[in-house]
Formats: structure tokens, C-alpha cells, sequence
């Protein structure tokens, strides 16, 4: 890699894009309403007013309140709002500015808290506004002028680590709130589990994760350290921090450098003490040693009877699938669905659960049904269609499904229906209320978890006769869910101790319950607790993933507390937050509507920069809309070998249901050389197109068909001195292409899909003249042992035999230089496997998660003009790949390969039996 692409690499490398926009990701009947005030737009469906009301109150709050402030900048945002993906999410990003929602939550509620999940949102992505308005300084500011807001993101990426951005913002949900993540114990599951089993990774580790073991990710890691920065430095000391590394200062380590420039005391020493100052509160006397596992997570478990049980398992090695375990042994049921939870019920033989499925063209679109797998012959029955449905679970009698859903308006209810999928009631939740995790009592009664307006929770009792409901748990702040029932004692999972525990009480007593047993004392979590006559079987958190865990009820040492204790909570830390005012109370101001057309700010220039691909250097001005369906290129392009200008225009159009495309470019005195003369040409080319992306993800499978086709003109006109001498030439082509992806999802250590293919098909053909060109491809993903892969493709070019016109794409076998003849097929075979997983490198430059190889053999084949005479290309050898992270940002794989050539290379400097050594850099190495 030379110099000039190396420093294109580190400057644009570190541009987020791991939260993109969706592309044209909603229908062109969708009714866009929008909020405008002073600090944000608001732009939502008309359906979700009431939230967009509430969200945009928040924010007005949040921004008066300002706790912590890291300047006095605030710029105002545009918030996309999205109510029809069942995939729960929220960003902010630069390129263009703007903010979106996914505003349907996940069902684990311990993960994602009490607080209403767009009020979540709403402050956690808030502070990102703030962070991005205030680091635009220093370089960065420069950065924004030279290239844009893809420039300030760059060097803000550049300057601070993205443990900060997300742990501030954590930082801002928890004191700005009587929630947030920073009071929630599962947040800390990771660390508590690392801490309580003695694993005491080294800090590039915690930076940057592992294939091979469970690491927490940078939210609670930023959270940590940000949250004792402020509190043992002050309320002003990220502000200087943050301030001085923006500024570069001391330049390389900048921001580790600034910290101990405030302090005093060397980042490593400050990241300790942060560390310290959690860690002491957990205990690492352990019962017994753990050894470390390949990370597998045991979820839901079900006894069958005394020596059966069933549950969900998933690996970093293998896919989640259900399985029985009985005396015999472990016996898989099948894979599980692709699904946005991992909630199943089980009764009387047959499994309900969730399965995910998306809208064909509309990637904002997306939907999750009810399943039911029946264990003994393993058959599937998807029974709702187009649904947004969680949890589900089965009556006792085995003939309904109680399953809490959404509605247009993304209030919750619950649905009963029956085995093939018809609604037979519908319960709407309190207003501002949310039902989670249903549970059958008996055929008529259930029990539901019903998180409040006021983020309390409360377990309730519901008739389905007469919809009625009765409290068996009084509202309090603690986090409640997961219950389960076994005669009249209903077990659940309850925050109240600063963890995540098991408790039981008895419903047959006086409601609400006062008396209530908790079961467990853990220093991790306790999860999906399920009863056998004396036997509590339950998932406990572990740093090898959800393990279970039994024991004896007669047994255990349970404490009885009262339900007015339990419907307080402790904190998982003893953490001083600050006393911050809830931006969440008194934010129910009403704002004015009105209609946000689709073609609003079509034109939005934002970033503007450089990008070298040799032999040419380009300059290009982008434009994005908010809504993201009107994407635009302004470029011009020098040629170092042509010495040419150029510039051009790029346009993509996605808001109908094909995706339309079209683009002009003129290039100035293009210098082309042969052996007789040196001519000068102008030339102008003109595009348009269409293709239809699909996606028919679905059952075990993700599906992808895109296919389309182009028109192109392009026109040489000679100059100079030799212009009236060559003749012009127009040329007039369309190229039509497929492709079409099946497979598998991947586990954490899949190099590749355990099944899947792909194919290509592509055709280039002359219009005012006789030409064409041909080129398809097949790959086949296959299992091995272990995690290892095997690859098998092949492709076939075909091109005119009088007249080639069309650029050659087609990659000869690896180790030969690549040639052009009329047509060419190869078949590849390849065997991928992992070596080792080293979890190190050179702190903040580059991190090594896993070495891996590849041994291939390719076989190509070459025909004359007149297809008749034909000649071989045959290699065999060997791929070392390292699969790292970059900058503590970037994951990409760096290869060397190393090719035997089995017959002579066509060049002549490539005899048979050359070996031939090369370096594979991925094309994706700069995101777009």
C-alpha cells in the first residue's frame, strides 16, 4: 500500500458507518408529519404523535437542563422517528446531521430498562447531539471546512475513543432519569462475571473484544469511566479533557495523554483506580473454579419431567437451536428462526416462539410472528402474518397463545389466538403502559409484567373472561419479568437487590402480595426461572455465557422480605450520581404539527473530500436528503496517466420501488499513447438505470435478489492536431445483471455461512454495433468440522470474438496475471479454518482477534477467438489471513497468499512450478 492511500486510509477509516441509514427504507404512501422547534425536527408518521410530542419535550427540557455540559453549543437536529421495524435501535451520525429512532423495544426488558423506550432514546441520543455540536473544534473544525461533516467525524473519531461518546451518553440517561442503564444490573453482568470468576483481561482486550471469549462491549465499559471521571473530578472534567484532545494536544495519545495532563496520574494508572472503584464491590471468593469454555448461553430451560428438559442454546461456534436433554444424552430439535428475542414457551410437545421476516422492497419495514415447532416431528407453522407480536406463550391446555403485540400506533396489547392464528381477544395496556412476558395460570388466568408511563413495574393478574385485572405486585422502581408459574407460586426475576434475582410468592394469598421469598443471591444475573415439584432450574450470567443452574426449594436459603421493599431497588454500585433533575418529568408540552412532504430538502450537500484510486484522483461533493431516499455526487477527477479533467454527476433515487439511477460526465484532453502517435480526445458519457433490491429474509435463511439494468451512451470526440484525422466513435450499450444470496446467519467464530450460496449473472450488449459480454458466478458454502469452511465457486466470462469492447472483470486462477480472451471459466475449491485466537497487538494501532487459513486450488480455462483452442491455468496453495481491528475502529482482514503455479503464465515470466507471493488488502477498506 503506498503512502497517499495509507493516509486516505487512516483519515476516512474511522468514520462511524456502522449505524448507516436504510436507503430508501419505507414506501412512498408513508404520511410524514414533523415538529419543528428551536432545538430539533421532528419528523414521525402520523400514527406516533403522541410520542413524537413527548420526544420532542424531552429534548427541549434536556437541552435547558444541560448537566455536565462539554460546551454551550447545541445545534439543532432532525430526528427521523420509525415505527415499523421490529429491530430496536436509535443514532446520531454526521453525514448528513440527523438522528433516527427504531421505536419498538426489545422484549428484555433488563436490558433495555423501565424508562419508555423512546424516551430512552430520546435522552441517550440528545447527548450525542450535544457531543457532535461541541466537538467541532480545533482539527476537526478545520476537517469540517476542508471535507464536510464526514471530515469533522473523522477527526472526532480520531480524537476521542468511542468508549466516551457511548459512555456519556450512557452517563446522561442514568442521572438525567430515575432509570437508565446505569442503574440497570444486567448492564453489568459482563464485568461483574469477569471480576467474580478472576479474569482480568488487559486492557486492549477490553478495548477492542475477542472471538474466543466474552468481553463487554464499550457502553459499560465508557460508562464506568466516564462515570468516575465526573464524580472524582468534577462536573467540568470531560469538558477539559475533551477539549484539549480535540485541540491534538501532545498529538499522538491525546486523549489518554490530556487525561493525565488534568489529573496528574497516567491513563493507565486512571483507568485502574475507575476499574477499582467497581471491582471492590464484587465479591471473587467463587465456589468452585471456572474453566474457561467456549462462550454457549442455555436459555428459557424447561423440565419436561424429573430426568428431561428443553432449552434454547447458542455458541460463538453454532447458531441457537433447540435441544432435549434427557438420560441419552443432548438431542437437537432443530434451528430456531431468525428472531429479534429469544423468549420461547413450551407445553404438551410443542414449542411457541417468535420468528423475524421483513418486507420485500421496504428495509424500514420489517415484522416478528408467532411460531409453533412441534418437538416430535419438527414441523413449523408460522400462524400470524405481517405481525409485531413477542413472547408468546401456551395455555396450559395446549389450544390458545397469549402474546403481547403492537398496534399501528405502537400502543401494547395483549392477543390471544388460537392455534391457527386468529385473534379471539385483544387487551390494551394502560395508557403509556407496556405488557411484557404473559404467562398462563390456568386456562382462563394469566400473569403479566406491566411496565408503567411513570418507568414502574408492577405484575399483574388478568381474567381473560372479563379483561379484568387485579395487582399482585404493587408498582415500584425495580425491574420485574420473566415469570412462571407452578400451581399457586409464581416465580419472576426482580432488580430490587442491585442484581438481577429470583424471587417466589404465593398467589393464592391476599393481592397484592406482602410476603415474598427471594431465592437467589447472586453477583451476576438470574434468569427464566422454571419449577419442577421442588426443583428451580434458572440461567445464571457467567463469563462462559448463560449457564444453568438448580437447586432445592426446601433447600435454599431464601430470605422473606416484603412487597414494599421489593418494589424499591438498589442500585448495582453504591454510585453518588448527581442529583440531576428528571428531563422525563414536566415534559408534556404540546408542540405544533404539520405535513413533511417526501421531496422536502431533496439537495443537502454535507462533506465533500478526496479519494485516490490509482491512476486517478477524485474530488467529490455528496449530497443526502434526512429521509435518505435522494442521494447525490458532484465530482471531478484528474487521470495521472492521461493527464485528463473530468468532472461528472452521480444521482440514486430510492423512494419509489425501483431504485433509479443516472449520471453525466465529461472528460477533458484524455492523452493516449500507441506506438505510431500521441492523439488527445474529449469524452462524454451518459447513464440511467433501475434495479429493484428485494429481501425475502425469512425462517432460517436471509434471502437477497436485487436485479436491474443501465443504459449508457458515451461518445469520443478527437482534439488537437489530429482531430479531423480519427474518426469519433459513439457507443451505445445496456447492461442487464441478477444476483440472488441464501444462507445461514453466522455464529461469532464463523469465518463463513454453514450453508449458502450465490449467484450473479451479468450481460453487456452494444446497441448501435455488434458486441456484447457475458459474466456469471456460483459459490457454495458447505460445513466442516469444527468452525472450519468450505468454499467451492465458479465463473464464466464470454465475450464477442470480433469485437471486444467491454473491459475485462474477469479474476484469473490466484498466483497468474490476469488476460483477456473470448471466453474463460475457472472452479475454485477452498478449505477455510481458524488457527488461533491471539487477543493482542500494538495498543491503539492495530489488534489481532484470530489468524486463519485457507489452502485453494483454482482451475481456469481459456479459449482463442474462435473458441476452439484452449489452454489451462492451474493453481494450488495457501491464504494466511489476520482478522483484526484497526485504530481500536475498524475490522478488517489482511492476507498474504502464496500460489504454486501448475502450468506456464501466459506472460512468460511465470514458468510452471513459480511460486508467487502476494498481499490481499480488502477492497472495503475505506468505508462508504
Amino acid at each position: 500500500m503506498n503512502g497517499k492511500v495509507l493516509l486516505t486510509v487512516i483519515f476516512f477509516c474511522t468514520i462511524n458507518t456502522g449505524k448507516a441509514q436504510q436507503f430508501g427504507g419505507f414506501p412512498p404512501s408513508t404520511k410524514w408529519r414533523q415538529i419543528q422547534t428551536d432545538t430539533a425536527r421532528i419528523i414521525f408518521d402520523g400514527a406516533v404523535d403522541s410520542l413524537a410530542q413527548n420526544v420532542a419535550a424531552i429534548i427541549h427540557r434536556a437541552n435547558r437542563i444541560n448537566p455536565n455540559p462539554l460546551g454551550d453549543k447545541i445545534r439543532r437536529i432532525n430526528i427521523v422517528m420509525h415505527k415499523n421495524t421490529t429491530l430496536a435501535n436509535g443514532y446520531v451520525a454526521l453525514g448528513p446531521f440527523r438522528s433516527e429512532y427504531y421505536l419498538i423495544p426489545g422484549s428484555n426488558i433488563f436490558e433495555f430498562g423501565n424508562t419508555p423506550w423512546w424516551q430512552t432514546l430520546a435522552v441517550h441520543e440528545y447527548r450525542h447531539v450535544h457531543q457532535f455540536s461541541n466537538f467541532n473544534k480545533g482539527p476537526s473544525r478545520v476537517a469540517s471546512v476542508l471535507f464536510g461533516q464526514e471530515g469533522q467525524a473523522a477527526f472526532n473519531a480520531l480524537s476521542i475513543p468511542n468508549w466516551f461518546f457511548e459512555g456519556d451518553a450512557v452517563e446522561s440517561e442514568t442521572i438525567e432519569t430515575s432509570q437508565g442503564r446505569g442503574r440497570a444490573p444486567s448492564f453489568f453482568n459482563g464485568f461483574k462475571a469477569l471480576w467474580h470468576e478472576g479474569r482480568n483481561y488487559h486492557w486492549a482486550k477490553l478495548r477492542n473484544g475477542s472471538l474466543k471469549d466474552m468481553v463487554p462491549d464499550h457502553y459499560p465499559l465508557g460508562f464506568m469511566l466516564v462515570n468516575y471521571g465526573y464524580l472524582k473530578y468534577g462536573p467540568d472534567f470531560w469538558r477539559k479533557v475533551t477539549d484539549d484532545a480535540l485541540s491534538f494536544h501532545g498529538f499522538f495519545g491525546f486523549f489518554n495523554g490530556n487525561i493525565k495532563h488534568i489529573t496528574g496520574e497516567k491513563f493507565r494508572t486512571f483507568r485502574n483506580n475507575a476499574l477499582d472503584f467497581y471491582k471492590h464491590e464484587v465479591s471473587t471468593r467463587r465456589d468452585a473454579v471456572t474453566k474457561k469454555e467456549t462462550v454457549t448461553d442455555y436459555l428459557f430451560a424447561q423440565q419436561i419431567n424429573e430426568d428431561s428438559l428443553i432449552y434454547l442454546k447458542r455458541s460463538f461456534r453454532s447458531l441457537p437451536a433447540f435441544y432435549v436433554k434427557d438420560k441419552n444424552g443432548e438431542h437437537r430439535i432443530g434451528l430456531r428462526d431468525i428472531s429479534a428475542e429469544d423468549w420461547y414457551s413450551y407445553r404438551a410437545g410443542t414449542i411457541a416462539y417468535t420468528a423475524y421476516s421483513t418486507s420485500a422492497r421496504w428495509s424500514l419495514m420489517n415484522y416478528s410472528d408467532v411460531v409453533l415447532l412441534d418437538v416430535a416431528s419438527g414441523e413449523e407453522k408460522r400462524i400470524t402474518s405481517k405481525g409485531k407480536y413477542f413472547t408468546p406463550d401456551i395455555s396450559p391446555d395446549g389450544n390458545r397463545i397469549l402474546a403481547t403485540a403492537y398496534t399501528d400506533s405502537l400502543t401494547s396489547e395483549l392477543r390471544l389466538l388460537n392455534r391457527e392464528g386468529v385473534v379471539e381477544k385483544r387487551i390494551a395496556a394502560p395508557a403509556g403502559g407496556l405488557f411484557l412476558h404473559p404467562r398462563f395460570i390456568n386456562n382462563d388466568e394469566f400473569v403479566v409484567a406491566l411496565r408503567g408511563a411513570a418507568s414502574t413495574m408492577s405484575l399483574q393478574r388478568g381474567s381473560l373472561a372479563n379483561g379484568k385485572f387485579q395487582t399482585v405486585l404493587a408498582a415500584g422502581t425495580a425491574t420485574v419479568g420473566y415469570p412462571f408459574v407452578q400451581g399457586a407460586k409464581l416465580y419472576f426475576v426482580s432488580s430490587q437487590s442491585g442484581n438481577d434475582d429470583l424471587y417466589e410468592l404465593d398467589l393464592s394469598e391476599k393481592l397484592p402480595v406482602q410476603k415474598i421469598r427471594q431465592l437467589t443471591f447472586g453477583q451476576t444475573g438470574a434468569y427464566f426461572p422454571n419449577v419442577l415439584g421442588d426443583t428451580v432450574l434458572w440461567s445464571q450470567f457467567t463469563s462462559n455465557g448463560y449457564r444453568l443452574q438448580k437447586a432445592s426449594l426446601k433447600n435454599s436459603k431464601a430470605s422473606i422480605i416484603s412487597g414494599s421493599d421489593l418494589s424499591k431497588r438498589a442500585i448495582p454500585f453504591k454510585l453518588p450520581l448527581l442529583n440531576t433533575p428528571n428531563v422525563l418529568t414536566n415534559a408534556d408540552r404540546t408542540f405544533e404539527t404539520s405535513s413533511y412532504k417526501n421531496g422536502t430538502g431533496l439537495f443537502n450537500f454535507h462533506s465533500w473530500r478526496p479519494d485516490y484510486t490509482d491512476p486517478e484522483i477524485t474530488y467529490s461533493l455528496y449530497s443526502d436528503n434526512i429521509l435518505n431516499t435522494f442521494s447525490n455526487e458532484i465530482f471531478y477527477r484528474y487521470n495521472i496517466n492521461e493527464t485528463s479533467h473530468g468532472v461528472g454527476f452521480n444521482s440514486y433515487y430510492g423512494g419509489l420501488f425501483p431504485v433509479l439511477n443516472a449520471g453525466v460526465s465529461y472528460t477533458f484532453d484524455r492523452t493516449v499513447k500507441t506506438t505510431s502517435l500521441t492523439y488527445t480526445l474529449n469524452q462524454f458519457e451518459a447513464r440511467a438505470g433501475y434495479n429493484i433490491p428485494l429481501n425475502f429474509s425469512r425462517g432460517k435463511m436471509y434471502k437477497l435478489l436485487n436485479f436491474g439494468s443501465n443504459l449508457y451512451y458515451s461518445q469520443l470526440i478527437p482534439t488537437g492536431a489530429y482531430k479531423n484525422i480519427l474518426p469519433g466513435r459513439t457507443a451505445v450499450y445496456a447492461q442487464h445483471f441478477i444476483s440472488y444470496s441464501q444462507q445461514l446467519p453466522k455464529a461469532v467464530q464463523h469465518i463463513y455461512p454453514r450453508f449458502g450460496y450465490s449467484l450473479s449473472l451479468q450481460h453487456r450488449q452494444l446497441i448501435n454495433d455488434a458486441g456484447f459480454q457475458s459474466l456469471g458466478g456460483v459459490s457454495l458454502y458447505l460445513p466442516s468440522i469444527r468452525n472450519h469452511a468450505i468454499v467451492l465457486a465458479a465463473n464464466i466470462q464470454e465475450t464477442d470474438t470480433a469485437n471486444i469492447t467491454f473491459a475485462n472483470r474477469f479474476a484469473n486462477a490466484r498466483g497468474y496475471n490476469d488476460y483477456y480472451f473470448s471466453r474463460m471459466w475457472r472452479l475454485s475449491g477452498n478449505y477455510h479454518m481458524p488457527l488461533f485466537y491471539p487477543d493482542a497487538g500494538i495498543p491503539g494501532i492495530v489488534y489481532f482477534l484470530r489468524v486463519r487459513s485457507n489452502f485453494f486450488y483454482d482451475y481456469t480455462k481459456v479459449y482463442s477467438r474462435s473458441k476452439q483452442s484452449t489452454a489451462e491455468q492451474r493453481s494450488v496453495g495457501g491464504e494466511l489471513y489476520f482478522d483484526t481491528k484497526l485504530f481500536n475502529t475498524l475490522s478488517t482482514s489482511i492476507g498474504f497468499r502464496l500460489s504454486h503455479l501448475l502450468d506456464n503464465d501466459f506472460s512468460g515470466n511465470r514458468p510452471k512450478g513459480s511460486n508467487v507471493f502476494e498481499v490481499v488488502v480488502p477492497l472495503n477498506l475505506i468505508p462508504q
